[in-house]
C-alpha cells in the first residue's frame, strides 16, 4: 500500500500553487473624495421628476438621486446613473401616473448619461472591480474530469453543491470559492479518477454473465417470458426482472449484449428501449438504477438483432450486503431492460393497465450477455495515455517519470507546464514512490495531488511568465462553449500563435458549437438563463389535472414512476433542445418569442395536442396557429415552473418574461408587503382567478406602485393552465376533474367531449401593457415584444451570453461593449452563432485591446 500524503503536505503543495494565482485578485479603485457638480440642466430634471421619490426624504426601490456625483467621465456614481439610464431607456420611470419629462428632455438626459460613461469606457485603465480568480464549476469539473481521463466517471455527485441564484450563472468568481472540505472533496475524487484512470500490472480477472428467456408466438391473452409491458413484464424469471450479476469489478468498462425485437401494433413504428443497472428489484430494494443506455426498436419479433451498450462499472450504484433472518446476503446488482413507451396518455390506463399492455407495444428481449472489464486492447487506451510505452521506464526511469508527469500535467494545467511546477511533482512523486510497491501505485497518488492544484481547479489566466495569453484564450472558448477543457486543435492554434485572428476564432467557434460537446454548453447556459428547474418541484393538483402525471398502481400519491422519464423531464429537455436548435440553425433571437416549429416528441405531442409525432425523441416539428404555441413564452418548462400547480400564476410569469426575456430587475417585494389573499380582504374569497386576486391586491397603495408595472406582464399568459396546456375555459372553483374511463368515455374524445361539460368559465387574459397598448392573449403579447422590444430582447441574450462567457458580472465599462456587439449583430437580424461569434471576438472576451 502507498502511504497518502498527510494534510498539512498537501496544504503546502496547494499554498505553493496558490502562489500563482495571487495576482489574479484585484480590488475597486477607492473612490474620488472630490465631488462634481451635476449640470444645471440635468439637476432641474432629476429635481423636478425623481427626486420627490428618490430623494433625501424619500427613497423607494432604496436608490437616492439627490447626491448623485456629476463626475461620469472620471468614473464615480457609475452604478447609479447605469440604473437610472436603464431606466430612462425602458420608459420604467418616472411612473406612469406621475409628471412625464417631455421627449426632448428625456433624449437630452439619456445623451448626457451616455456621452459621460462612453468617455470614461474609452479612456479608463481596464482594470476589474472583483476577483477574477474563480474555480471550476462542479459542471465545469465533471466535464474537465472526462476529457482528460478519457472516460465518464460520475464524480460531482460527491462535491458540494453549487450555488443557484434564480436568472443568473454560477460560474463568476463571487460563487466560486473553495473551502476546506471542498480541497478533501476534490482529493477523494481525484484519488478514485486515478485509481480508474491506471490500472494494474497484468491482465485482469473477466466477469461473465449471460440470462436468456423462451421465445413463443405472441400471446393475446398474455405475456410470454421474454416480453415486457410498458407497465409490467411476465413476472418472476421474466426478461422484465433483468438479470443478476454474481461478480463484477471494482473499475472497469463493462459490455452488455442483448438480443431484442419488439411486438409493434398497428400504427406504432418503434418502441423505446431503456438499459438501467443497479439494485435489483425486490421487498428491500430501494431501486436505485442508472441509465445505461437507450435505443428504438423498430425491428419485429420475425427479425430479432443483436445490440450492444458499453459503461463504467463504477458509475453504477451496488446494493450492499444486507443482514436477513437466514443470515448476510451479498453485495448485488442488476441489468434490467425497461419498456419505455409513452403516448402521453399513460395515465388513462392505469386502472386497466394489464390488458392494455398487451395492446400497447411491447419489448422482447430473448438474452443478456454481461462482461467486465473490457478493452480493444490492454493495457486500455486511458492508461497509456498516462504511463506510455517507453524503453525509458527500463532504463531512465527518473527521465520517464519526469516525461509522465511533465505530459499529464500540461494536459491538466491547459498549458505548458513550468519547470518549477514540474520539479516540484517529481520531488513528490520521489517521496511517495518510497512507500509504494509498485509505479503505477506512486503515480496514482502523485497525479492526484496534481488534480488538488489551483492550476487544475482554477481557470486559466494570464499570468506573466506562467500562463500566456493564446492558453488563457483556448481555455476560454472552450469553457465557454464546452464547459470543458482544450481540444488539441485549440492548443495547437495556441501554440502557434494563431488563436487571436478573427477569421481563426470565427472557425473555431463554428467547429466547437458543431461538436456534441456544445450540448453542455447550451444545457447548462440555457437552465440557468431561464430558471426553469423548478418545474420539477411543483405539486401538481392531481384533482384538476389527473392526466399529467403518470402514478402507476402502487406508487405513493404524487410519486412519478421511478426510472421512467416524465412529462415535466420531456419539458426541460424541449427547452433547452429548442434554444440548440436555434444554434445550430443560426436563428433569430426573434424565435425565442415565436417560432414556426416547437420542439417535441411523441409524449410532448401528445400533452400540447399535436398528431403525428412518434417516438421519445425530441424534434423540430412544424406548428399551427391552432395549437397556440411557439417560442419559449408557451413552452410547458416555463408554463409549469411559474405557476402555483393549480393554476397560472401571473406575478411568477410576469417575473420571468422581465427577467429572462427582456433582461429587467425585478425585485422581490418588501417584507412588509401583504400577500395577495390578506391584502385583498374578503373579497378573496369571492375572487374566481388570481387575476380577479391582483384587482383587490392593487387597491392597496404599497402594492399598486410594483403591480402596475408588473401584472399586465403575466396577465396574457393566463390562458395557459398549470401544466402547461392551451386552455380558454376552465371549471368553477373547487370542481374536481375526473380522468380518462374507457367504460364511460368510449374513446379521448368522448373524454374531451366531458371536459367540456365543466370547463364553463372562460378566461379572461387583457391587459393593457406599461406604456403600452392595451393586448389580449398569448398572440397580439408576442406581437408587441417583436415589434416593440426586439432590441431589447438581443440586448438580454447579448448580456446574458457575455455574463456567462466571460465569468463575472457586468460592469458600467461593458455597456457600451454590449452596445457595439448589437449593432453588429442587428444587421443580420441578431442571429444566435453571429452573436457567440462576435462576443468570442470582442474586447471584453479576449481581455484586452487586441494589438
Amino acid at each position: 500500500m502507498i502511504r497518502l500524503l498527510p494534510t498539512f503536505a498537501l496544504s503546502l503543495i496547494i499554498a505553493a500553487g496558490s502562489l500563482l494565482f495571487s495576482s489574479l485578485q484585484h480590488s475597486a479603485v477607492a473612490a474620488p473624495t472630490d465631488v462634481t457638480a451635476v449640470p444645471a440642466n440635468i439637476g432641474i430634471l432629476l429635481e423636478t421628476h425623481c427626486v420627490s421619490c428618490h430623494g433625501p426624504k424619500k427613497s423607494k426601490g432604496k436608490i437616492t438621486l439627490h447626491d448623485l456625483d456629476g463626475g461620469l467621465a472620471a468614473g464615480r456614481d457609475l452604478a447609479r446613473w447605469e440604473k437610472i439610464l436603464k431606466e430612462l431607456r425602458s420608459g420604467e420611470m418616472p411612473p406612469e401616473d406621475e409628471k412625464q419629462p417631455t421627449d426632448a428632455e428625456r433624449k437630452a438626459l439619456i445623451a448626457w448619461i451616455e456621452a459621460g460613461m462612453r468617455n470614461f469606457a474609452s479612456t479608463a485603465v481596464k482594470t476589474d472591480t472583483a476577483p477574477t480568480a474563480r474555480r471550476l464549476t462542479n459542471f465545469e469539473y465533471q466535464n474537465t474530469m472526462r476529457d482528460l481521463l478519457g472516460f465518464e466517471l460520475k464524480l460531482s455527485d460527491n462535491l458540494p453543491e453549487d450555488p443557484v441564484k434564480p436568472y443568473r450563472f454560477n460560474n463568476t468568481a463571487d460563487f466560486m470559492l473553495i473551502g476546506p472540505e471542498q480541497m478533501d472533496r476534490y482529493l477523494e475524487c481525484a484519488r478514485r479518477a486515478m485509481t480508474s484512470a491506471i490500472v494494474d500490472p497484468g491482465k485482469p480477472v473477466i466477469h461473465r454473465a449471460e440470462g436468456k428467456w423462451t421465445t413463443k408466438v405472441p400471446s393475446a391473452a398474455s405475456m410470454n417470458s421474454d416480453e415486457i409491458g410498458v407497465y409490467r413484464g411476465a413476472g418472476l424469471r421474466s426478461a422484465s426482472q433483468g438479470l443478476d450479476l454474481k461478480s463484477w469489478p471494482k473499475t472497469g468498462e463493462f459490455r452488455i449484449r442483448f438480443k431484442a425485437s419488439a411486438v409493434l401494433p398497428p400504427g406504432v413504428d418503434s418502441v423505446p428501449l431503456q438499459m438501467v443497472m443497479g439494485y435489483p428489484p425486490g421487498p428491500f430494494a430501494v431501486f436505485l438504477l442508472e441509465p445505461v443506455g437507450n435505443l428504438r426498436l423498430t425491428n419485429n419479433t420475425d427479425n430479432p438483432q443483436m445490440f450492444e451498450m458499453r459503461g463504467r462499472i463504477e458509475n453504477f450504484p451496488v446494493r450492499p450486503p444486507m443482514s436477513l433472518k437466514k443470515g448476510i446476503s451479498p453485495p448485488a446488482l442488476c441489468v434490467k431492460p425497461l419498456n419505455l413507451y409513452d403516448d402521453g396518455h399513460l395515465n388513462d390506463h392505469t386502472d386497466n393497465s394489464g390488458s392494455w399492455d398487451l395492446c400497447a407495444p411491447r419489448v422482447v428481449v430473448e438474452s443478456i450477455e454481461f462482461e467486465a472489464p473490457i478493452a480493444d486492447v490492454w493495457p486500455p487506451e486511458h492508461h497509456t495515455r498516462i504511463l506510455f510505452e517507453s524503453p525509458l521506464r527500463e532504463t531512465n526511469k527518473e527521465a520517464y517519470v519526469k516525461e509522465v508527469l511533465k505530459r499529464f500535467m500540461s494536459r491538466a494545467y491547459r498549458r505548458p507546464v513550468t519547470v518549477a511546477e514540474l520539479d516540484q511533482f517529481v520531488k513528490v512523486y520521489n517521496i511517495l514512490a518510497g512507500d509504494s510497491t509498485t509505479l503505477e501505485d506512486a503515480m496514482r497518488e502523485t497525479l492526484a495531488l496534481v488534480l488538488t492544484t489551483p492550476q487544475f481547479l482554477y481557470h486559466t489566466t494570464v499570468q506573466n511568465g506562467v500562463v500566456m495569453r493564446p492558453y488563457e484564450l483556448a481555455s476560454k472558448l472552450s469553457y465557454f462553449l464546452w464547459g470543458s477543457m482544450p481540444d488539441e486543435t485549440l492548443l495547437a492554434l495556441a501554440t502557434q500563435g494563431k488563436l487571436e485572428d478573427p477569421a481563426v476564432i470565427e472557425a473555431q467557434v463554428r467547429r466547437m458549437l458543431a461538436d456534441k460537446r456544445s450540448g453542455d454548453f447550451v444545457k447548462n447556459f440555457t437552465m440557468q438563463w431561464l430558471s426553469i428547474e423548478k418545474a420539477k418541484t411543483r405539486n401538481i393538483n392531481q384533482q384538476l389535472f389527473p392526466r399529467f402525471l403518470f402514478i402507476a398502481g402502487g406508487e405513493a400519491k404524487g410519486r412519478e414512476v421511478p426510472n421512467r422519464p416524465t412529462i415535466r423531464d420531456y419539458m426541460e429537455d424541449e427547452t433547452i433542445g429548442f434554444i440548440a436548435e436555434l444554434i445550430k440553425k443560426n436563428a433569430s433571437i426573434t424565435n425565442l418569442v415565436d417560432s414556426n416549429f416547437a420542439f417535441v416528441n411523441q409524449p410532448l405531442a401528445g400533452h400540447y395536442g399535436i398528431a403525428g409525432v412518434q417516438g421519445n425523441e425530441l424534434r423540430a416539428v412544424p406548428i399551427k396557429p391552432e395549437h397556440h404555441l411557439g417560442g419559449l413564452l408557451t413552452q410547458g418548462s416555463v408554463l409549469v415552473a411559474n405557476s402555483t400547480g393549480s393554476a397560472p400564476h401571473p406575478i411568477y410569469r410576469a417575473v420571468w418574461l422581465r427577467e429572462a426575456i427582456l433582461g429587467e430587475d425585478v425585485k422581490p417585494p418588501p417584507a412588509e408587503v401583504p400577500a395577495l389573499a390578506d391584502s385583498a380582504g374578503e373579497a378573496a374569497t369571492k375572487a374566481i382567478t388570481i387575476k380577479d386576486l391582483l384587482r383587490e391586491h392593487r387597491k392597496k397603495e404599497s402594492c399598486n406602485v410594483c403591480h402596475a408595472s408588473l401584472d399586465p406582464w403575466g396577465i396574457p399568459f393566463e390562458k395557459y393552465n398549470a401544466i402547461g396546456k392551451f386552455q380558454p375555459m376552465v371549471p368553477k372553483p373547487s370542481t374536481r376533474v375526473r380522468g380518462f374511463i374507457e367504460k364511460i368515455d368510449k374513446d379521448l374524445s368522448g373524454y374531451e367531449a366531458y371536459l367540456k361539460t365543466i370547463n364553463t368559465e372562460v378566461v379572461h387574459a387583457d391587459a393593457r401593457l406599461p406604456r403600452g397598448p392595451e393586448v389580449d392573449g398569448m398572440e397580439q403579447l408576442k406581437a408587441f415584444l417583436l415589434k416593440e422590444r426586439k432590441d431589447d430582447i438581443a440586448e438580454n441574450v447579448l448580456r446574458r451570453l457575455l455574463t456567462y462567457s466571460i465569468g463575472r458580472s457586468l460592469t458600467a465599462q461593458d455597456s457600451f461593449q454590449v452596445e457595439q456587439l448589437r449593432s453588429q449583430t442587428r444587421k443580420n437580424d441578431y442571429r444566435f452563432q453571429d452573436m457567440i461569434i462576435a462576443i468570442c471576438q470582442s474586447e471584453a472576451f479576449l481581455g484586452q485591446p487586441r494589438l
